[in-house]
């Protein structure tokens, strides 16, 4: 089980009226969107990250989400975002989506990201210093 305090990171989330589904809650796919989105926005506003024009970019080739608690619209969620293990051209986020109101988490999740040259996508390249430096900021082994 994960509480709030377990993240060195947090950033607030509104959700948005389409992202109910037919059962009045968030629909499974938009936790991967949010996860993706909170990592991304910790790239570019911590990291100096520019997804548009960065030579190197960050691919992910696994993700997962545990859902505990529904979310819904019109709540707004806090997103905790640490790293477990960073890697020499990888590093695996842990995830947890947050009622304001509540310490324990709704969903729990991971996502790896495998860092590569833009141009090929293929050609695993080393974590840049500067993000190295902020997910090591962030990490739940410090």
């Amino acid at each position: 089980m994960k509480v709030k305090s377990n993240y060195k990171y947090l950033e607030t989330i509104d959700t948005r009226f389409g992202d109910n589904d037919i059962f009045g809650h968030i629909n499974n796919v938009i936790y991967y969107s949010l996860f993706d989105s909170v990592i991304n926005r910790f790239l570019i506003n911590k990291c100096e990250y520019n997804p548009f024009s960065s030579e190197v970019i960050a691919v992910s080739p696994e993700t997962r989400c545990q859902f505990k608690q529904s979310l819904q619209y019109p709540e707004k969620i806090e997103a905790g975002l640490s790293t477990f293990k960073i890697g020499k051209s990888s590093v695996i986020y842990d995830i947890s989506l947050f009622k304001i109101e509540q310490d324990i988490a709704c969903a729990e999740g991971y996502f790896v990201h495998v860092f590569v040259k833009r141009n090929n996508m293929k050609e695993k390249v080393e974590i840049p210093k500067k993000i190295r430096v902020e997910l090591e900021k962030i990490s739940s082994k410090l």
